[in-house]
C-alpha cells in the first residue's frame, strides 16, 4: 500500500471521453494519480494511452457499469487495496436521450434515473465512506444546467440531474464535518460525442427552446469544474451566464416557461418531436 506521502489518488467515472477524459488530464497536470472508470474497456485503454504520452503519472482503469451497486463499492474498495486511498471522486458518466414526454418510452426514463443518479450515488456512498476513513477528501458531482429550470424535450435527462442537484445540496451539509468537500458542476452545452448524438435525437421544438444557447469545449468546461473546486466553491458554474442562471434561476423560470410555451403553440400535438 502506498505511503501516506503517496501522490493523491483522483477517481473519474465516465473518465474515457469528453468532460470526464479533460478533468482527468487536468489533474493528471496537478499530480494525481489517475483511475479512470467507464463502461468500454477499448475506450479506457486509448485515454490511458492518450495521457501517459502527455507524461500524467500512472494512469491506471476500470472497466465498470456504475448502474451496478455492487460492482460499484467492489471496484472503489480494490482501488484502495492497490492505491492506498481516494482523494477525489468526479462522477462525471451519464446519458441524455430527449424526447417528448409521451414519446418517450417508460424504460427510456428509467435508464436515465439509473445512469445519472444512482450511478452518481453507487459510486459516492463506498467513496465517501473511504474518504471519512481517510480523514476527508474532494466529491465532484456532474449536473447539468438542465437541473435548473424544466426544458420541453428532457423528461427524461432533468430528473436525474435535480436529483444529482439535490444529493450535492444534502451531501455539502453532512459530509464537511468528515473533511469532505462536495461540489457540483452545471454543464451547459458541451462539445463531447454524446452532445453530437443528443443533437440527432432532440425534438424539432427543443431544437428552437435551446438555440443560441452555444457550444462550450470540454476542455474549458473541465476547467472551470477543476479550478472552482480547488478555491472551494460548491456551484462550478462554467461560463458567467451559467454561473448568473445559477443564482437566479427562480427568478429567471417564468419567463423560461413563457418562452417554451410560445414555441410549442407552433405545433400542433405531437408535432414538437
Amino acid at each position: 500500500m502506498p505511503s501516506a506521502t503517496a501522490a493523491p489518488v483522483a477517481v473519474i467515472s465516465g473518465g474515457s471521453s469528453g468532460i470526464g477524459l479533460e478533468v482527468a488530464r487536468l489533474l493528471a497536470g496537478k499530480g494525481y494519480r489517475l483511475v479512470l472508470l467507464a463502461r468500454e474497456a477499448e475506450k479506457l485503454s486509448r485515454a490511458q494511452v492518450s495521457l501517459q504520452a502527455e507524461g500524467a503519472p500512472p494512469v491506471h482503469w476500470r472497466a465498470l457499469d456504475v448502474v451496478d451497486a455492487g460492482a460499484c463499492e467492489q471496484t472503489l474498495s480494490e482501488i484502495v487495496a492497490t492505491h492506498g486511498r481516494i482523494d477525489w471522486l468526479v462522477t462525471s458518466a451519464g446519458t441524455v436521450e430527449p424526447g417528448m414526454f409521451l414519446d418517450l418510452p417508460a424504460d427510456a426514463h428509467r435508464r436515465q434515473m439509473e445512469i445519472n443518479y444512482f450511478g452518481t450515488l453507487n459510486l459516492v456512498r463506498p467513496a465517501a465512506r473511504f474518504m471519512q476513513l481517510g480523514g476527508g477528501g474532494r466529491i465532484t458531482l456532474i449536473s447539468s444546467a438542465a437541473a435548473f429550470v424544466g426544458i420541453a424535450g428532457y423528461s427524461g435527462y432533468a430528473p436525474g440531474k435535480f436529483a444529482v442537484r439535490a444529493l450535492a445540496e444534502t451531501l455539502r451539509v453532512e459530509l464537511a464535518p468528515s473533511g469532505i468537500s462536495v461540489g457540483v458542476a452545471f454543464p451547459p452545452d458541451t462539445d463531447t460525442p454524446q452532445l453530437a448524438a443528443e443533437q440527432e435525437a432532440k425534438p424539432v421544438a427543443t431544437k428552437r427552446i435551446t438555440a443560441g444557447g452555444g457550444v462550450m469545449s470540454a476542455e474549458r468546461v473541465a476547467r472551470s469544474i477543476v479550478d472552482g473546486a480547488l478555491a472551494g466553491r460548491f456551484v462550478l458554474a462554467p461560463g458567467a451566464l451559467i454561473s448568473l442562471f445559477g443564482w437566479v434561476h427562480s427568478l429567471y423560470a417564468p419567463y423560461f416557461r413563457w418562452h417554451q410555451a410560445r414555441i410549442l403553440r407552433r405545433f400542433p400535438p405531437g408535432e414538437g418531436r
